[in-house]
């Protein structure tokens, strides 16, 4: 049985299960759906399926939705499937998953697994990047602001993040952070942004750390700090391009293992969901994650 869990949070999900349910129906594919529309709704599916045997679980949604329900395959063998139906869709980018929905369910109907890496921070698995600073900050304020529904509606939904952007360059503050790779020790001063990826997407389409390969067992580390609000503002355009990481005020570094503090508690968020605040811990577990692609 595949199981189809729709983020129906912005209306999309729905509006893309309309399109996937007659493909279903033609090819006599046996199936379970359920609509959501908080994460708490997951807990439900959760209790209703112990019994059952599913083939593949599949979103219709965004990182948001995968995230959440990554703890559904967690220690199984159980495939994840994807069909984009969110504002960002930086893990269906990163795995040059095909946006058209037919196309999309296609692939998930041949069946084909990879095994990827997934991360843990504090044992709590993710699938893309994990934010500390400024860009979790980021995330909490597009993730709330009023005009996402709308952006998401008219298929602008990545424009929300640049809202974030905006609007917390001029509230956020910089922060002294010290940071353990695999035993070894360093500390910044005014660092803005900590980002650990699995993949080279966040922000739906920044690509923060290009040379993430989300198959090497690593996490790639990207730390911003040294600048000036305005200067902070002027150096997200290169991000969008992948330029940015031979900026002086940019360390790129590598690792299995980290352990960040900081002077003050900062936010953390992992593919755009809030994951409480420093200190933390965060590991790679190579290719535990098993995708359709």
């Amino acid at each position: 049985m595949y199981l189809f869990i729709i983020n129906n949070q912005s209306g999309k999900g729905a509006k893309v299960w309309k399109k996937t349910l007659p493909i279903l129906q033609s090819k006599e594919v046996n199936y379970k759906a359920f609509f959501i529309t908080k994460p708490e709704d997951l807990l439900h599916i959760e209790t209703k399926l112990m019994k059952e045997t599913i083939k593949a679980i599949v979103i219709i949604g965004g990182d948001g939705s995968i995230h959440h329900a990554l703890k559904f395959v967690e220690n199984t063998e159980i495939p994840i499937g994807i069909i984009p139906a969110g504002s960002g869709n930086d893990f269906a980018r990163a795995l040059k998953i095909p946006h058209k929905s037919s196309e999309a369910l296609n692939l998930i109907l041949r069946g084909h697994t990879k095994k990827i890496d997934m991360i843990k921070v504090d044992d709590k698995p993710c699938a893309t990047v994990v934010g500390i600073g400024f860009d979790a900050k980021v995330a909490e304020l597009a993730n709330r602001s009023k005009i996402k529904k709308w952006l998401n509606f008219i298929k602008l939904g990545k424009l929300a993040y640049i809202y974030g952007v905006l609007k917390g360059v001029f509230s956020y503050q910089s922060t002294e952070m010290t940071i353990h790779v695999d035993g070894i020790e360093k500390t910044y001063s005014h660092v803005w942004l900590i980002a650990l990826a699995n993949t080279p997407y966040y922000g739906g389409g920044l690509k923060i750390s290009p040379e993430a390969n989300y198959t090497d067992g690593t996490l790639n580390i990207c730390i911003v700090h040294s600048l000036s609000r305005l200067e902070l503002l002027l150096f997200f355009p290169l991000v969008f391009l992948g330029k940015h990481t031979l900026h002086p005020s940019v360390e790129m570094i590598s690792g299995k293992e980290i352990e960040i503090s900081s002077t003050s508690s900062v936010p953390i968020q992992a593919d755009g969901e809030p994951l409480g605040s420093t200190p933390t811990f965060i590991t790679i577990k190579n290719r535990e994650l098993h995708v359709i692609v």
